[in-house]
């Protein structure tokens, strides 16, 4: 596979496919996508700026924006949400038109990505000991899926959590992301392992996501049908299975 990086304003894609053809078709779907989102926007000025589902009926909106929308109802959150996972999702159904066979599109680390091989995708949770140590193997059997993370100590979106990272698996990377957000925004207050489990009842209310993995103050949560976990350990990458619910970090590091 060849890896190429493109950015555009607040847009910045990481792509991983076969040929330059896939990398241009998503390219040309993420920039289209923009201006598309930008001309409804000015239009809509609720679209951008609304903390709630919007609910349009039309029949002819864009692709791009009809997602949002979807992924806003799904989740109970602004269309804008889900805009960078949205964004990756037609840039990965581009670059699939082209024939690719395995695409992975990251966008500020929010991925789509679908294949016929395995993915290794990396956890990215703040100051918690685990960033950059747990992640995800995905085989074939997995996607196409999306896989965004949400945060309220890491990253320039708006989040009203506390998590080090809220990380959903659905189908639809536009969904993933908006429900991230959504469930990241129920993290918090001092008590963790409370934050934790409203955090995880509110994936459990999302029956369109695959499952839900927390991180928070030492301690980690999940819920649902994840992919395989792996864990950095003495510079091995090893697959790893935490308890259902709640679990303390300190027992794999």
């Amino acid at each position: 596979m060849i890896s190429r990086r493109w950015s555009f304003k607040e847009t910045r894609l990481l792509i991983k496919t076969e040929s330059e053809k896939a990398v241009r078709a998503a390219i040309d779907a993420a920039m289209r996508a923009r201006r598309e989102i930008e001309r409804y926007a000015l239009l809509y000025p609720e679209f951008r700026y609304s903390l709630e589902p919007v609910s349009v009926r039309s029949s002819e909106l864009p692709r791009i924006i009809a997602l949002m929308l979807r992924a806003g109802e799904i989740a109970g959150v602004g269309p804008f949400a889900s805009v960078a996972g949205a964004i990756a999702q037609v840039a990965l159904e581009a670059s699939r038109r082209t024939g690719a066979s395995n695409v992975l599109i990251e966008n500020g680390g929010d991925i789509a990505l679908d294949g016929k091989r395995e993915f290794s995708v990396g956890i990215f949770a703040g100051d918690s000991p685990l960033s950059g140590r747990i992640g995800f193997l995905m085989g074939p059997r997995d996607t196409p899926a999306g896989i965004c993370t949400s945060a309220g100590t890491v990253g320039p979106s708006l989040n009203f959590g506390w998590a080090d990272a809220v990380v959903v698996v659905a189908d639809e990377a536009s969904i993933s992301d908006a429900a991230a957000t959504s469930i990241s925004n129920e993290v918090r207050g001092e008590d963790v392992e409370n934050a934790i489990g409203i955090g995880l009842d509110r994936a459990k209310e999302i029956p369109e996501i695959r499952g839900c993995l927390i991180v928070f103050g030492g301690m980690v949560g999940t819920v649902g049908k994840l992919p395989r976990l792996t864990l950095v350990q003495g510079g091995e990458q090893k697959v790893f299975r935490p308890k259902m619910g709640l679990d303390y970090l300190d027992g794999w590091l």
